[in-house]
């Protein structure tokens, strides 16, 4: 009875493995009747071995394993497969999730920025109904005159009543030996009052400040004490004519030069002369004009407004007649090269400075107008110089009806031209005076400002390339293949552009933020140096090219002047100005032998190839300033607009009832955008350089 029960259990255990599906064989068998064996013997039962299962029913064994192994192999598989598939589609969601996670925080975050920049806009649009700060904006020559003018009378009242002030004061202690000066009106000095007087001191310089605006300190007709405006009209478009004539006569005059350019470079007029001789004329031109603006501002201070004006007119008539006579090389350099270089400063810039006494708020249609004339001049003077070199085979002619045309209108318009309120002049009666007008033009510490070196930089490029296409575009049609008449008229569509350019520039600045538009057409010249006048080579793709380039051309020109107003105080804006243009007039005067010098005249397909490169980039480097300008410029708004906003709600702390619980909300989204635009961090510093808002 124990044997077969030793057995049967040691059987009834193999079956029991073999049905849960384990691998039994032989030797587990064994193994499990052996356990039992020893099972039995320590009961005391007589052990026997039990014999093998029989290898059928081993087999048997193994096959029913097999099949529950592959039943369970299939499951597992089938298993895996739902669970892969379950984590793909689970993958698959949270893709999509995060997808339109991302698509709504990239909405959020635009939205947010469109509305940021539409309260910057909005801001700035406000800022148009503010009289002074339209003022600040367009400040120029004229209005940094009349400031320093009543700054000086101002001064000048201030000592004549010191005087008179100290004699009141001497005369009641002499009587009656107490002070008796409250009935003379003394000027303040520090610490007179005591103590109470220093702890106010703050105070009384912000009301001081708030009394007088950069308007009122322009403005202010001393004899009568009211702000007088300009009318924006009446006799001011008489005068914004007079003045487009002389840009007619001057620079527009100076533009077609380009047409004697290509005459010298091609019939060898003066024996001995190279192309590096008539460029650096083109050259001199270009840098007295500019360079001298300075000089010539102080010496129209000193002779007043007029004189410097005929004066010039004088020089040009001069040059031109004496152009016509020169036989030599070294005589064309005086002529035209120096004398008319120095004409052009004499005439124009007095002309600058007369527009912002007459207008304010139209002050920008009437600069545009005032620059229809460089483009025309360069139109009308440029065909007909070509005509009349070609008509009689020299210039000599083209320089002398040149010289009388251009005599008889400067001294056409200097006799309509009128100052609306007249810059009194130094004379030479005190030289102390008269160093200090040079002195203040050329004040090195304007330097300090970043602002007005980069302006400085950005306007030396800018100008570089437009000098070099001015001159160079007649002289390149003739060199790749066409006539001097078919360069001619490149120069003067180039010219016309001009004309209805500039005024655009100059109206779109005002619309959509000055470095904004800068930026947009210096951009475009760029691309249109690399992209457009390097491959094209017949004449209509010429012209194409030329109506392009002179739309856009001369933003340099146009946008100087009020990219300093925009970014300089108005105390400084006459040493910065001086600055600006006295900066880059040595560059100026090599810009065309530069050009000239780049050229290679064996390459037959193009030998105007590495002047090209050389203006793209000048344009490219141009670019390149204007974008570092405008993170300055936005930033100097920010830091504006945040103090702003910290003194509105320094002031709810004070009085709550001093914002409205409209205007809260907006205040703190202002505080916080500022907070996170005017941030450290390279990241931050580009973000506001490309940040949408006119500036």
């Amino acid at each position: 009875m124990v044997k077969s029960s030793g057995l049967a259990g040691g059987q009834e255990d193999v079956r029991s493995g073999i049905e849960n599906g384990s691998d039994a064989d032989y030797s587990s068998g064994s193994s499990v009747v052996s356990s039992s064996t020893g099972a039995s013997s320590t009961s005391g039962s007589v052990a026997t071995v039990p014999r093998p299962l029989h290898r059928g029913s081993l087999s048997m064994a193994t096959g029913l394993g097999a099949v529950d192994s592959a039943g369970s192999s299939i499951s597992s598989m089938t298993g895996s497969r739902m669970r892969r598939r379950s984590r793909r589609q689970s993958a698959i969601s949270e893709v999509s999730n995060s997808n339109q996670s991302m698509a709504l925080s990239l909405t959020r975050t635009v939205t947010k920025i469109i509305k940021a920049v539409q309260d910057d806009n909005r801001q700035s649009a406000q800022e148009k109904n503010d009289l002074n700060k339209v003022l600040e904006s367009r400040f120029d020559v004229g209005d940094a005159l009349q400031l320093e003018e009543n700054k000086t009378e101002s001064v000048g009242a201030a000592k004549a009543s010191e005087p008179f002030a100290e004699t009141g004061k001497r005369k009641g202690k002499d009587k009656l030996g107490v002070a008796i000066d409250h009935d003379v009106e003394r000027l303040p000095y520090k610490g007179e009052a005591g103590e109470e007087e220093e702890e106010n001191e703050d105070v009384r310089e912000e009301d001081d400040d708030a009394d007088h605006a950069t308007i009122k300190k322009v403005f202010t007709n001393k004899s009568t004490g009211a702000v007088d405006l300009p009318p924006d009209g009446g006799y001011g478009w008489v005068v914004t004519f007079c003045v487009s004539l002389i840009m007619f006569s001057t620079w527009g005059c100076n533009s077609g030069f380009g047409v004697f350019l290509a005459f010298y470079l091609n019939a060898n007029y003066y024996p001995g002369g190279s192309k590096y001789d008539y460029a650096l004329i083109a050259g001199m031109t270009v840098a007295f004009g500019q360079g001298l603006s300075p000089f010539v501002m102080s010496v129209m201070r000193i002779i007043g407004f007029k004189p410097t004006m005929i004066m010039g007119a004088a020089l040009m008539l001069a040059g031109f007649l004496l152009a016509s006579f020169s036989t030599q090389l070294w005589q064309l350099y005086l002529t035209q090269g120096f004398l008319y270089g120095v004409s052009i400063s004499f005439i124009f810039v007095p002309a600058t400075t007369v527009l912002p006494g007459w207008f304010l708020k139209k002050r920008a249609v009437a600069l545009g107008l005032s620059l229809l004339g460089t483009g025309a001049g360069g139109v009308t003077y440029g065909l007909a110089a070509n005509r009349m070199i070609q008509e009689y085979g020299n210039p000599r002619w083209a320089y002398r009806i040149l010289g009388i045309s251009c005599t008889i209108s400067v001294l056409f318009s200097v006799a309509l031209i009128k100052q609306r309120k007249p810059i009194s002049r130094v004379g030479f009666k005190s030289i102390h005076l008269m160093i200090f007008q040079f002195k203040q033009m050329f004040a090195l510490s304007v330097v300090k400002n970043p602002f007005v070196p980069l302006i400085a930089l950005w306007f030396m490029c800018a100008l570089f390339g437009y000098t070099l296409m001015i001159f160079t575009l007649s002289s390149y049609a003739v060199a790749r293949g066409m006539s001097q008449h078919q360069g001619s008229i490149l120069t003067a569509v180039l010219n016309g552009a001009q004309s209805v350019g500039r005024p655009l520039m100059g109206l779109a600045g005002d619309q959509f933020g000055r470095a904004n538009v800068t930026i947009v057409l210096t951009s475009a010249l760029s691309i249109m140096m690399f992209a457009f006048w390097i491959p094209i080579h017949t004449f209509v793709q010429m012209l194409m090219f030329a109506i392009c380039v002179g739309s856009c051309v001369g933003v340099a020109n146009v946008m100087s002047t009020v990219l300093i107003a925009d970014l300089v105080l108005p105390d400084q804006f006459l040493a910065s100005w001086s600055f600006v243009n006295y900066f880059g007039a040595p560059f100026l005067l090599i810009s065309e032998l530069v050009a000239q010098a780049l050229t290679v005249e064996t390459d037959v397909e193009n030998p105007y190839l590495h002047t090209q490169c050389f203006a793209g980039a000048c344009f490219s480097g141009a670019l390149i300033l204007i974008l570092i300008l405008r993170e300055l410029a936005v930033k100097k708004k920010l830091l504006d607009r945040q103090n702003a906003t910290r003194r509105k709600i320094e002031e709810w702390k004070l009085d709550p009832t001093s914002v409205l619980d409209d205007d809260w909300e907006p205040l703190m989204e202002r505080r916080e955008k500022y907070d996170i635009l005017l941030g450290p961090g390279l990241k931050r510093y580009f973000l506001r350089m490309a940040y949408p808002m006119k500036v």
